[in-house]
């Protein structure tokens, strides 16, 4: 995998969102597809909301185009022993709000929370200004659908603790 570029703008501002960062299907992972993974693309095209795209042979999700649903279909399209055996309903990371959010500037937007399937991410109001977001990492599932719908890609993902990420 090639180094990501990014400006020395977004570097000092701690623009996370611009960042691409490879994100596995839910219930693998890098090590277990690079070992096992055929790049035969069936999970590609049974993923019903088409997020899952082949980076050099490998499977990986990308939120700007939709979320994750978790359901299933890579796992079960797949022929190689490549994913958890049980149903995944998180993924290994979470989002996070950088301060490029609209509402964080005095905008108001709340397309996150609208996105949210779970409502991780909410909007509680503040005397003069739009409401404010607050998104509550711990029951964010991780799914992306908070991301792509973003304006401005002030969404990112972060991962979690190292015991909560085996897969």
């Amino acid at each position: 995998m090639a180094p990501q570029q990014i400006s020395r703008r977004q570097f000092f501002s701690g623009n996370r969102a611009a960042v691409h960062v490879r994100v596995c299907p839910p219930g693998t992972s890098v090590e277990k597809l690079i070992e096992a993974c055929s790049g035969c693309g069936l999970c590609e095209e049974r993923c019903p909301t088409g997020i899952i795209h082949l980076a050099d042979g490998l499977p990986f999700v990308d939120f700007t185009l939709g979320e994750c649903t978790f359901c299933d279909e890579c796992r079960q399209a797949c022929p190689e022993p490549v994913f958890s055996s049980s149903h995944i309903e998180q993924f290994p990371h979470g989002a996070v709000i950088s301060p490029e959010c609209l509402a964080k500037r005095n905008i108001a937007c709340q397309s996150s929370a609208e996105a949210c399937p779970i409502q991780a991410i909410r909007f509680r109001p503040r005397i003069g200004g739009p409401f404010a977001p607050e998104l509550d990492f711990d029951i964010c599932s991780g799914c992306g659908g908070c991301i792509g719908i973003c304006p401005v890609g002030a969404i990112a993902i972060e991962p979690r603790s190292m015991e909560e990420t085996d897969v």
